[in-house]
């Protein structure tokens, strides 16, 4: 049976009841076994991974993962960077930042040829050798504002 709408922390989603509940607890901890979740939410073991398959087969689950501590790795400062680009070159240099290992994710947002980028350095000497040194040396850059992330209030991801 499903639902027409069901709220996930204030998100509408078209899944059945079981499947919510189901994706609530692999959200709150992706190492939960099928047997715990079977218990959880009254079906079998098997029923349980039937529906796992299901949903990462239907592209709902993308994949199983860990969050790590910026902070207890030495990547102690949070980065906002809003690059602009030549038009004629946003994908090349999108690409190019995907490459870089403390760059956590790339956004195209509207506005003139604008992408946002999130990662990660661990100290303001790394910051300004990988704006300065690296960054502005991409071909197609025009402009990079940048900020430091001095606390975060939310960021469950659990979104792609």
């Amino acid at each position: 049976m499903k639902d027409k709408k069901l709220d996930l922390e204030g998100i509408e989603l078209k899944l059945s009841k079981i499947d919510i509940e189901i994706l609530k607890l692999l959200i709150s901890d992706c190492r939960i076994s099928y047997a715990e979740i079977a218990r959880e939410v009254n079906l079998s073991r098997m029923a349980v991974r039937e529906r796992v398959m299901k949903m990462n087969d239907a592209g709902i689950i993308e994949k199983f993962t860990v969050r790590l501590n910026s902070l207890n790795i030495g990547l102690n400062i949070a980065i906002f960077l809003q690059i602009t680009t030549n038009p004629s070159e946003i994908d090349k240099v999108a690409d190019k930042l995907c490459e870089y290992s403390r760059i956590e994710r790339v956004y195209a947002t509207t506005g003139k040829n604008k992408l946002h980028v999130y990662g990660y350095v661990k100290d303001l000497e790394e910051l300004n050798n990988f704006i300065f040194e690296e960054i502005y040396k991409i071909n197609g850059i025009i402009q990079v504002d940048f900020n430091i992330i001095t606390k975060t209030y939310k960021n469950n991801g659990i979104f792609v």
